[in-house]
């Protein structure tokens, strides 16, 4: 979701067409990569229209075709260009309906081969009490929020300053959930780019040059760094949207850094104050080479494990 009043100046749209010879076809210019849009899309419309998944299909994402549905970032695919497919799919059922008088689902391919194909364009209109004023910059940036917890559990070695982190607990409030697979998904992902954030990700530069401009000189988690990651979805629907979604791509990478960086205070007793949480700035922290900050009132004891 854009800030302010992003959404309302893109302007963007999405479309349902009942073709004429009797196919459902979606229409958006949102992308798939990776995060679920060819699977939730199909699954939001069919519910709308009560038919079959099987029986909407998306159109290729052609320019030429598709209507301008905004970037594909931001979080916004789920809950912007679903929503807009999720009204489309319901005018689109009631004009079919009214016209001849019985259910979309067992009327629809009657309708396309009495009157051909029917075409709906859904815009983005603004969420209902939510208002941005672009000149004082005030009002409400975003309609909606969600929150995330995380609770980790690292081994930190006092000898070497290596970092372990064995166990994580994620809890996200996505709004309405709608494919729990792919969620769980997007949150196990997000966690363990947030631990490779924490832990080992780190841009080199020199003379404003990088020095590990590659995936052979970056270092980012494999499978063989990831933790247990537990996830937990929590549902707060957000109530202006017709299916209750709210963004998820971002939020589990917010608090799984944080988080990490208490387990290591927790366990040396110092905070690292400069990601990622290398062992040379661990040992620098612990042994006082650089300054380490103390444990705040009520922290634990340093101990080895946390």
């Amino acid at each position: 979701m854009f800030t302010g009043s992003g959404e309302v100046k893109l302007a963007s749209v999405a479309s349902i067409e009942l073709k004429a010879d009797g196919r459902i076809q979606i229409l958006t210019g949102s992308t798939e990569m990776g995060q679920g849009t060819k699977t939730i899309f199909p699954q939001l419309v069919a519910e709308a229209l009560a038919v079959p998944v099987e029986a909407v299909e998306l159109a290729p994402q052609d320019t030429a075709f598709v209507p301008d549905s905004g970037p594909t970032v931001a979080s916004r695919t789920a809950m912007v260009v679903g929503g807009l497919l999720i009204k489309a799919a319901r005018r689109l059922r009631a004009g079919v309906e009214m016209t001849t008088g019985g259910t979309f689902a067992g009327s629809y391919r009657e309708f396309a081969r009495q009157y051909g194909g029917l075409r709906i364009d859904q815009r983005f209109e603004p969420y209902p009490g939510a208002g941005f004023d672009d000149e004082t910059f005030r009002g409400d940036a975003y309609p909606a929020f969600g929150w995330a917890a995380c609770v980790v559990s690292v081994d930190v070695d006092l000898d070497t300053g290596e970092v372990h982190v064995r166990d994580v607990v994620a809890a996200d409030d996505v709004g309405r959930v709608i494919h729990p697979v792919l969620a769980e998904g997007q949150v196990e992902g997000g966690t363990l780019q947030a631990v490779g954030y924490a832990t080992i990700e780190e841009i080199k530069l020199r003379d404003g040059r990088y020095l590990n401009d590659r995936l052979a000189t970056y270092i980012i988690p494999t499978a063989l760094d990831a933790p247990r990651i537990t996830t937990i979805l929590v549902e707060a629907p957000f109530s202006a949207a017709p299916h209750g979604a709210k963004g998820v791509g971002e939020l589990p990478m917010d608090v799984g850094a944080p988080a990490v960086i208490a387990a290591i205070a927790d366990a040396t007793g110092a905070w690292i104050r400069e990601l990622p949480a290398s062992p040379e700035r661990i040992l620098a922290a612990v042994t006082g080479v650089d300054e380490a900050a103390p444990l705040p009132p009520g922290a634990s004891e340093p101990t080895a494990v946390a």
